[in-house]
């Protein structure tokens, strides 16, 4: 039978009774605690007996203090003179046991015990929190913008599909944290000045329960390609060695006896530097690999050949509209097609391009292919279309022109300051936009024939 039992956390850093509660059921059935952490509590085999637990909090305390200060071992040792044997040092708190039921309370007046508590959760809670909300907010900033300025792309990538909804439940329970925080203080200081301990009301398992679903969602956005459940899975890994580094180096320093602030600039600075290392072995590693972590269908090149002393890739994709099918050209091309599609949309952004050798010159053609799953989504993906073939800066313009020859509800066309037209068109069918590029001015003939081949239901 096993001696070491490791359980999830349950319960609240900040709870003290929750925590009594607990390590009294604990010894009950035979177990006692012997290490706390974060995610674990480590306990060991013994008699199951009646034990009274207290749990107390010296705010001036850390995890990187070599060893405790002359303070903390003044109060322990009034403990255990009322009784009240030290189990365990976590952090700014002191778990104590006894076995005696007429033991004098640890904690008898509240005015104190809550001032300790609150100032330990600011200590704690309240700087960290603000930064994770600093760092969401600039997370979620990012994701908007990429979101506002590629919505087709952004909204068909399924590995980012679930980035926003991720970062919106993390800033949700920060702020729940924060709301806990100030909320308690206010009202425990009220309680305690009628001699009234008011406990922290935390509820650890809607911690675990963001956790697991930001696990689904982060395999659901990676699942549908193998290489992208590989890339999660080294982002893990590059993930938890730093936290098992950090407290690795915390206990070994500890253990030399290593001021606390030389303590946590060393592993503060290791634990980045491994991270920094980490992320960059991924990603080079990714490339390296070829690892297509973005879900689709992947473009194989067919061929190579040699230009300017440069090796170049041929690639021979299906593509629903090819140069053959607009006009009688005889040359070698390029056909790539990349392909993602989420429960959103479905994207398609396609090239044909002449290959460098060849003499002819203009036959070319680019486009991209939206299909919109969603109909409120399509006039948000369509603005996205038009702000990118805007620019302000260089006199570049979208103007409408006559849907007609191309059988659609809207048709752009983008335009110079000086009334110059591209060959760059904005096609708006029913659920389908296409963003198309002829490198020669097409004929009538052959826009229809574009048409056919690129509007729904073919």
């Amino acid at each position: 039978m096993s001696t070491v039992k490791r359980t999830l956390v349950n319960v609240s850093f900040y709870d003290p009774e929750a925590i009594q509660r607990k390590l009294e059921q604990m010894a009950a059935r035979g177990w006692m605690i012997q290490k706390a952490g974060n995610l674990f509590w480590t306990y060991t085999k013994i008699p199951p007996q009646k034990l009274r637990f207290a749990v107390t909090y010296f705010p001036g305390a850390s995890e990187f203090d070599p060893k405790p200060s002359e303070r903390q071992l003044e109060r322990e040792e009034l403990c255990a003179q009322d009784g009240w044997r030290l189990v365990l040092r976590w952090d700014a708190m002191q778990i104590f046991c006894t076995d005696r039921e007429d033991a004098v309370p640890i904690d008898t007046d509240p005015v104190p015990q809550v001032d300790n508590i609150h100032r330990t959760m600011r200590k704690k809670v309240l700087v960290s929190q603000l930064l994770m909300v600093l760092l969401i907010f600039w997370s979620l900033y990012q994701q908007l913008s990429q979101l506002r300025r590629d919505p087709a792309d952004y909204l068909s990538d399924t590995s980012r599909l679930f980035t926003i909804p991720l970062w919106l439940m993390f800033l949700l329970m920060t702020i729940y944290e924060l709301v806990i925080y100030f909320r308690w203080g206010r009202r425990a200081k009220e309680a305690a000045e009628h001699g009234v301990f008011l406990p922290v009301r935390a509820h650890p398992w809607l911690s675990w329960a963001a956790v697991g679903l930001a696990t689904v969602f982060l395999l659901f956005s990676f699942s549908a390609s193998s290489d992208g459940l590989l890339f999660l899975f080294f982002v893990v890994v590059v993930t938890v060695i730093p936290i098992l580094l950090a407290n690795w180096m915390l206990g070994a320093l500890k253990g030399r006896g290593v001021s606390r602030r030389v303590n946590l600039a060393v592993t503060s600075a290791a634990v980045f530097v491994l991270a920094i290392v980490g992320i960059a072995a991924v990603a080079v590693g990714a490339a390296i690999q070829g690892w297509r972590i973005i879900p689709g269908e992947e473009s194989q090149p067919v061929g190579q050949y040699d230009w300017d002393g440069l090796t170049m890739d041929i690639y021979d994709d299906p593509l629903p509209l090819e140069v053959e099918d607009l006009a009688q050209v005889d040359a070698r091309w390029s056909k790539e097609a990349r392909l993602q599609e989420s429960p959103l949309l479905a994207y398609g952004d396609y090239r044909q391009d002449l290959l460098y050798t060849e003499e002819i010159q203009g036959y070319e053609l680019r486009y991209e292919i939206a299909d919109v799953k969603v109909p409120f989504l399509y006039d948000f993906v369509k603005d996205g279309f038009i702000r990118d073939n805007q620019d302000e800066v260089l006199e570049k313009y979208l103007i409408p022109v006559d849907p007609a020859p191309w059988e659609a509800e809207e048709v752009y066309q983008v335009s110079w300051s000086d009334g110059v037209l591209d060959d760059t068109y904005l096609v708006c069918w029913e659920k389908r936009i296409v963003e198309i590029k002829f490198y020669w001015t097409p004929t009538q003939e052959q826009i229809q024939i574009a048409a056919e081949r690129l509007k729904p239901g073919l």
